[in-house]
């Protein structure tokens, strides 16, 4: 007999497990977590609110923003290195967006077209900023005239032109001192017309102008750079620099190719001065004198660095108890090019000097270290780059007059 088919076995849905009632014991330690929650915020709130707690937080997120933020770190290390790359650069003092004197041009006072036998006048026109202090200058000014036919000719003038005031000083807190700076000329009665150019500039002299810069010695060979700062409780803002003060020539000092301090007392390292000038008004400057100060225990050692156009300090003469000068040699200086802005495109805006160095080490006189200053002094001749103005002189007929 065939084996009947069994009907397949129905199977009953489990069912879902059925949630436990909360026992007294959670509930009232989910309350109890509840409130220390709600009293550690409230208090939180209360000491961020707070004076200290501002602080902290300001603290901390300096600290987040540049000790732990790599792209921060990048840029702090790329700072330093621009720094160290602009070896010889100087701590600005400037305060005003505007400093020492700009020549923006020579303008022409009345109409550009006047009659022959008229008199000229021609206005300088200078922007004083900040930084300019009873500043004598000396303008100058050349007045050429041309035919129609572009020939020069020399008849115009009854006389040269003068300059009014003929030496004025200029000081950046009195407009009246550079606002009427006037060059002025009589032409005579001419019956044909003339192309008149005035050209001016303003040149003076910059006498005496010294920096100087602090500087560490010390024999530590350890601790050297931020480690040497902190391990003595010194505080600097590295690179140590000298500082600007706004004038036409901007003078920088610094010790080694790295400008960095301290300056260390052995044979195997070889301490060095750096100066360095830069040209930072609109015009020309010519060097005709500078003297470098060094402590009486510092000198410069001839054996590295013979009088040159790299080191143009000849032998030194006694300047006090503490200090040794060393000017610079005069037919050096001569030697040297102008530098800054001018008609010549090929000039360059600064000049540089280095000196290799000797020092005795009496001059720490048993301390761990000391601090003592390098300073340096120039003077030379400024010159702005020229401006023209021309105007035209028209010939008047016979029986007129001007």
């Amino acid at each position: 007999m065939a084996d009947q088919p069994t009907a397949p076995q129905q199977t009953q849905p489990a069912t879902a497990a059925q949630p436990r009632g909360w026992s007294v014991g959670k509930i009232i330690a989910t309350i109890i977590l509840i409130l220390v929650l709600v009293l550690l915020v409230s208090y939180g709130i209360s000491w961020a609110t707070s004076d200290m707690g501002r602080q902290k937080l300001s603290d901390l997120k300096y600290s987040v923003t540049t000790k732990y933020n790599p792209f921060a770190w990048y840029g702090e290390q790329l700072k330093k290195g621009q720094e160290i790359g602009s070896i010889w650069e100087t701590e600005s003092n400037r305060t005003a967006e505007k400093v020492g004197i700009k020549f923006q041009g020579l303008e022409a006072i009345g109409s550009r077209i006047i009659p022959a036998g008229a008199a000229l006048a021609f206005k300088y026109k200078l922007e004083v900023g900040e930084g300019v202090n009873n500043l004598k200058i000396n303008p100058k000014c050349d007045i050429a005239s041309k035919d129609k036919s572009g020939d020069v000719v020399k008849d115009t003038l009854k006389a040269g032109p003068t300059i009014i005031p003929p030496a004025p000083e200029i000081s950046s807190d009195n407009p009246l001192s550079y606002l009427n700076i006037i060059c002025q000329a009589e032409t005579n009665e001419l019956t044909k017309d003339r192309t008149i150019t005035a050209k001016g500039t303003i040149r003076f002299t910059q006498p005496r102008q010294r920096n100087s810069l602090k500087v560490y010695f010390t024999k530590d060979t350890v601790n050297i750079g931020d480690e040497f700062f902190e391990t003595y409780g010194i505080r600097e803002k590295l690179p140590i620099k000298s500082t600007y003060n706004n004038e036409p020539v901007e003078l920088g000092l610094g010790v080694s190719a790295e400008n960095i301090q301290p300056v260390i007392i052995e044979q195997k390292y070889f301490p060095s001065i750096g100066i360095s000038l830069v040209n930072r008004w609109d015009g020309r400057a010519k060097l005709k004198e500078m003297n470098l100060y060094l402590p009486k225990e510092v000198t410069i050692d001839k054996s590295k660095s013979p009088p040159s156009t790299l080191c143009p300090f000849k032998t030194s003469t006694a300047s006090g108890a503490n200090y040794i000068k060393y000017a610079a040699e005069e037919n050096y200086l001569e030697n040297l090019e102008d530098f800054g802005k001018g008609v010549d495109k090929t000039l360059t805006t600064h000049q540089r000097f280095f000196c290799w160095l000797k020092i005795n080490e009496n001059i720490l006189g048993g301390a761990e270290y000391v601090q003592d200053k390098y300073s340096v002094d120039i003077s030379y001749d400024y010159e702005f780059q020229p401006k023209s103005e021309t105007i035209t002189l028209k010939g008047i007929k016979q029986g007129e007059t001007a």
